[in-house]
């Protein structure tokens, strides 16, 4: 069995007698550092295939489509489903496998990064626009 050891890639400090936008700032980075600790299995991953200063935005997204499920799945109100860790939706996947000619399923966490990663860094990161409220501050 291998183990990682991961070193915490965020740190949140509070001042003493800390203003309000330091403590605004010190709450903000507490979530962040639990939405990135509760997916930190996928760590590895996310910095083999994204670009470093992406990495806690990606494994963000993670959090909040997935909460790190490789086999989540979310259904939308117009009978179409979203699938795996970044929650692709029926209507982009089929528009990708095409475009992209691959072959695998939502569901394999290697195939929908390297998915998510040609998505974002050819048409941008708006595809998670659902869920930014969550991620994107």
């Amino acid at each position: 069995m291998m183990t990682f050891l991961m070193t915490p890639i965020i740190s949140c400090l509070l001042l003493i007698d800390p203003t309000v936008k330091q403590l605004d700032n010190y709450l903000h980075c507490k979530i962040v550092k639990h939405q990135v600790e509760a997916v930190q299995i996928w760590q590895p991953l996310i910095e083999e295939h994204f670009h470093q200063e992406d990495v806690i935005k990606a494994l963000r997204i993670i959090y909040c489509e997935s909460r790190g499920k490789e086999n989540a799945v979310g259904s939308n109100k117009d009978g179409t489903k979203d699938k795996g860790l970044w929650q692709f939706n029926d209507n982009t996947w089929a528009w990708l496998k095409p475009k992209l000619k691959f072959t695998g399923n939502r569901f394999d966490p290697i195939l929908s990064t390297k998915i998510a990663r040609w998505l974002i860094y050819n048409d941008g990161w708006y595809h998670w626009n659902s869920s930014k409220h969550c991620w994107g501050k």
